[in-house]
């Protein structure tokens, strides 16, 4: 799936499209599987199984040309299992800023989404509210230098599933 962070010029077609640092999402973390508290971890007990599937976005020059503004949202595909009780399901994620030499975690920011299913509907595809990042550029630091991951906020059991079941 190709996931890319779109760059684009401000003003004049003079001057060029701003570079976007690398986006992706985090493998291990593209998938979170819940199953209803004491339930059987089968089909039975599937509360919701949610990936994420996409990141979309811009970039343009922030201010005085010193940093790069980020702006992005993250699609997810979510399906109610058969132990769901709700017509709704929160999904918690997050975006880290990482230095790419040393893959020093710079910042974090959480989210959490909620996805609302109609009646009758056990499958939705949708996008989170945008993300806005501020990046700082100059002579030391470029785009090129910066990396964005996504991945959901996931448990020590959610983890342990993903790499039992390895990627989808």
């Amino acid at each position: 799936m190709a996931l890319l962070l779109a760059g684009c010029g401000a003003g004049t077609g003079t001057q060029l499209p701003i570079a976007c640092p690398s986006p992706g999402l985090l493998g291990e973390g593209a998938d979170l599987t819940r199953y209803r508290p004491g339930a059987a971890q089968d089909l039975t007990g599937l509360d919701f199984d949610a990936r994420l599937v996409s990141i979309n976005g811009t970039c343009k020059a922030g201010r005085g040309e010193r940093s790069i503004q980020v702006q992005m949202t993250a699609g997810f595909s979510v399906e109610r299992g058969p132990a769901s009780e709700g017509r709704s399901v929160d999904l918690p994620w997050f975006v880290a800023v990482l230095d790419r030499q040393t893959d020093t975690i710079l910042s974090r920011q959480n989210f959490t989404d909620r996805v609302a299913f109609g009646r009758n509907e056990t499958r939705s595809t949708v996008d989170s509210a945008p993300v806005s990042i501020s990046l700082p550029v100059g002579a030391s630091r470029q785009a090129g230098d910066y990396r964005i991951l996504v991945s959901f906020q996931l448990t020590e059991q959610d983890l342990a599933l993903n790499r039992r079941r390895g990627p989808r």
